[in-house]
């Protein structure tokens, strides 16, 4: 007598069941935003001397970068008024005067952030 041997059965494969989604934030994410007004951080009183005297105008473009604390921690500029001291003086204005409410992430925490505007430099009529 011959004996079939029983047929030889695939091997199982386990597939493991996709990752959970990751939970939805407990909060709303916020970007940056002024406190205050931002027309107050260049005044005329902020006019470079030279652009003045050669009476010049233009508005500059920027962004900045916001910290946890509400600081500014960079800006750059991303449309010049076609003038470097105006542009210049945009920055170190702002730099210098802008507070901000911080971003805040999915937790509610402060997190960094960031900000753009522009500032028309127009030459103060007396």
């Amino acid at each position: 007598t011959v004996t079939t041997p029983p047929p030889v059965m695939p091997p199982m494969v386990l597939v493991p069941p996709p990752p959970a989604a990751p939970p939805p934030p407990r909060f709303t994410p916020k970007g940056a935003s002024p406190k205050g007004n931002p027309g107050n951080w260049a005044t005329t009183n902020d006019y470079p001397a030279r652009a003045l005297r050669e009476e010049r105008e233009g508005t500059t473009g920027f962004r900045v970068t916001v910290g946890p604390d509400g600081r500014v921690t960079d800006c750059q500029i991303t449309s010049s008024s076609g003038h470097s001291d105006l542009d210049q003086a945009t920055c170190d204005n702002v730099r210098r005067r802008a507070r901000f409410t911080p971003a805040t992430d999915g937790e509610g925490n402060p997190t960094t952030g960031s900000y753009q505007s522009r500032i028309r430099w127009v030459i103060p009529k007396d």
